[in-house]
Parts: C-alpha cells; sequence; structure tokens
C-alpha cells in the first residue's frame, strides 16, 4: 500500500495471504508452523486483525487462514490513503460530536423587500406580535405566517418572507429557519409541498386566533 505523502507519520500496515489444502492434519501443521513464522518475524507497527472470517459451509479439503482486503485503487490514490489514515488515528485525535465549525443553518436565505409590515387600515405586524405575545420561534414563525397569508395576503411565501418579519420585528431568527418550518408542518400547523409556498392549516389559524394571547387578555380583564 503506497504511503500518504502528505502524513508526517504514516501508518504502516502489513497485509499477507495464505492458503493450505490437505486433509485435517496438513492444515492444522500449516497454520501451527505459520504461527511460529509470523510470532518470529513480523514486527507490525498497528494490531493484526482478521478481516473476514471463514463461512460455516467452506470446504474443508482448501481453507483461507487470512482474507486479505481490497486494494486501494490506484484511480482514487490519495483519496483512499487518507480515508484508510484516518480509521487509523488514535481515538484522542478524532473529533467529537459538535465540536467540528458551527454552520449558519440560514445561509442562502434571502430577505424579501417588498413586504408591506404596515398595511393601511390593519393591525401591523408589531402590533400583531404584541397582542399575541408569541414567546417560542413555532409561535412566533406561526404569527408571521398568519400575518403573511391573512393580512398582507400574500399568493404565497417561504422562509425569505418570514425571515423578513422576524428582522422587522426585532425578534432572534431561529438558528435553523427551515427545520422549524418543516416541524412546524409535522405538528399540522403549516402545510406545504414546496417550502417556498406555505399555507397554514386550520389547527395553526385557530392557534393564533385564539389560543395566542388569551392569557394576556384574560388576565388584564382581572
Amino acid at each position: 500500500m503506497a504511503k500518504h505523502q502528505n502524513n508526517p507519520d504514516p501508518a504502516e500496515v502489513v497485509i499477507f495471504f495464505a492458503r493450505a489444502r490437505g486433509g485435517g492434519a496438513v492444515v492444522a501443521e500449516s497454520v501451527r508452523a505459520l504461527a511460529d513464522a509470523v510470532e518470529r518475524t513480523a514486527q507490525p507497527r498497528i494490531p493484526a486483525r482478521v478481516v473476514r472470517a471463514l463461512p460455516a459451509d467452506a470446504n474443508p479439503d482448501e481453507k483461507t487462514l487470512f482474507d486479505a482486503p481490497e486494494e486501494v485503487n490506484p484511480a482514487n490514490g490519495d483519496d483512499e490513503v487518507a480515508a484508510i489514515d484516518g480509521m487509523l488515528a488514535p481515538a484522542d485525535s478524532r473529533k467529537k460530536r459538535g465540536e467540528g465549525s458551527p454552520k449558519d443553518r440560514n445561509t442562502g436565505i434571502l430577505l424579501v423587500g417588498d413586504i408591506d409590515f404596515v398595511p393601511a387600515e390593519k393591525t401591523p405586524l408589531k402590533q400583531l406580535f404584541a397582542d399575541k405575545g408569541p414567546r417560542s420561534d413555532m409561535d412566533q414563525t406561526l404569527v408571521l405566517c398568519h400575518f403573511l397569508q391573512h393580512t398582507v395576503g400574500c399568493p404565497k411565501f417561504g422562509p425569505g418572507h418570514i425571515l423578513s418579519g422576524f428582522k422587522h420585528v426585532g425578534k432572534p431568527v431561529p438558528k435553523d429557519l427551515k427545520t422549524t418550518i418543516r416541524n412546524m408542518k409535522k405538528k399540522a400547523w403549516l402545510n406545504f409541498a414546496d417550502i417556498e409556498d406555505i399555507r397554514l392549516t386550520t389547527e395553526g389559524e385557530n392557534r393564533v386566533e385564539h389560543v395566542l394571547g388569551r392569557s394576556a387578555a384574560e388576565g388584564g380583564a382581572q
């Protein structure tokens, strides 16, 4: 196997293949002789491992002692060597889940600049937020969707419209807006086949119109 030229401390793997043919006594003697030879001469840098066990229905007159793994494809070259080097790296040098570079899940969502968030003779978005008092990411997104669908009358809207609404009201944007929207579909608050064409369900509309803001209104009446 070719060594990885860019690795300052490359790993080395020794692979061998042996076959013995004959009766049980011959095979047993061959195994003992091979084991003695390996013990005397082999000094591998990494522990040897059996790649594939013998099948239960193997031919007793022809037994394979070790099966060698597939060789590195010359066409892939350094990519396959790098993959093997990664498997041989010490466990404490590998990155644990969550230790990789953070990603902005909202990259690629573009703001929509032609939305009228203060429509004439209708409730402005900021006033709707104040009346409904949504706290969670989903509830805030739901209020925005209700405004876009019923107050502004957008024929279709998607993550860009919702992102623009968050910016207008000055609320923190969910870290992964598209996932938040998809989770709302699972809760049956939103319905869409294309995430750029979102519609509220009856349950979603009822939550905005009859659930959100009710606690605040009842508290004020007392």
